[in-house]
């Protein structure tokens, strides 16, 4: 009996697919995304504006947007040296986050992102025990630690 080897083309094409699977797992962290808020009517999350933020923020501060749908974890973030080029009346950019264990590692969808000012940590946002507990009842999940994927080193100041 005469056993026949795969052609060759499938062996090659085999062997790139397990290449392929073996790389980092597919993430949107650190992807651009729109900073909303909920709407007074109840309906469609609007989209923050630059002045808004701008109004708001002053320095040291972050943002926490929740229900982006942008973004796979629902969460868009912006740090407080996040700069925009979206002018006053544009939408607020931010960037996707999630949640992370405390020492855990963030990985960008793009590598180039993992080194230098845009590379993600996982760090406390210092959210308050009530912003905490509305996380927890919300549908994001269970969130009890003030802990996510964020660009900077350190918590901001309020």
């Amino acid at each position: 009996m005469r056993t026949t080897l795969p052609p060759r083309w499938w062996l090659a094409g085999l062997g790139a697919v397990a290449l392929v699977l073996a790389c980092r797992p597919a993430t949107d962290l650190n992807k651009s995304c729109t900073l909303i808020r909920p709407n007074p009517d109840g309906g469609k999350p609007l989209a923050l504006l630059e002045n808004e933020v701008q109004a708001a923020q002053g320095r040291n501060k972050n943002f926490i947007a929740l229900g982006v749908v942008e973004c796979e974890d629902l969460i868009c973030v912006r740090d407080a040296d996040f700069v925009s080029d979206a002018g006053p009346s544009g939408k607020a950019q931010g960037y996707c986050s999630s949640s992370c264990a405390q020492g855990s590692v963030c990985s960008s969808y793009d590598p180039a992102f993992d080194r230098g000012a845009l590379s993600l940590n996982c760090r406390p946002l210092l959210l308050s025990p009530g912003a905490l507990r509305a996380l927890d009842a919300g549908d994001l999940g269970s969130v009890r630690d003030p802990y996510f994927c964020a660009r900077g080193q350190t918590p901001d100041g309020g």
